[in-house]
């Protein structure tokens, strides 16, 4: 079940239909309502803890099983790697592209006609 759950993270973050399995849709429901809660540190999202899993089932009355708990943290896992990839893929494409060719007086004055005189 845990490794299904983690795969609709994956399914999610590529714009497919995630259809949850009948049998996560209870544990699915909880790690979207940890996932909101997330916070960030400027270098990616901060993982979801033991105590900010602990103080939310506290808070919400629920005692989970040794399942629902490692599938929570499983999805946690796989949502920060799914995060990370896309930053690297956008870092990538966010970087400028740089010629090969050397910058010759010549090419400055055809890429900057006006600048000399």
């Amino acid at each position: 079940m845990t490794a299904r759950l983690c795969q609709l993270i994956v399914d999610q973050h590529q714009g497919r239909k995630v259809i949850v399995p009948a049998a996560g849709e209870q544990v699915w429901f909880w790690f979207r309502e940890l996932d909101c809660q997330r916070t960030g540190n400027g270098f990616g999202p901060n993982a979801i803890g033991f105590q900010a899993i602990g103080e939310w089932a506290r808070l919400r009355g629920l005692v989970l099983m040794q399942w629902q708990l490692d599938a929570i943290i499983a999805m946690d896992l796989k949502r920060r790697e799914v995060m990370a990839k896309k930053d690297e893929d956008r870092d990538e494409a966010e970087k400028p592209k740089v010629s090969e060719r050397p910058l010759t007086s010549r090419l400055f004055d055809a890429i900057f006609p006006t600048k000399r005189k």
